[in-house]
């Protein structure tokens, strides 16, 4: 893939700012953005929102999120 001088320029001088190579740097980006297109567990994307599951009773994790929406009388 060609990138054009801006890109390349920006790319390297973050990388250096953060003491990686420039391929290491774009693997870890694409790492980054991959991730972001797996599907997380309901639980983590809540408490990534600043949403926790304390332990409350139910034994699945969708038991958990509706006991503890309803505990805190939260809509969905």
């Amino acid at each position: 893939m060609r990138l054009k001088r801006q890109d390349t320029a920006l790319f390297k001088s973050a990388a250096k700012r953060r003491g990686l190579s420039l391929a290491e740097f774009l693997r870890q980006a694409g790492r980054h953005a991959a991730r972001q297109f797996e599907p997380a567990p309901a639980s983590l994307e809540l408490s990534r929102s600043g949403f926790t599951l304390p332990d409350l009773a139910g034994k699945t994790e969708r038991e958990k999120i509706r006991a503890a929406i309803a505990k805190r009388h939260v809509s969905r």
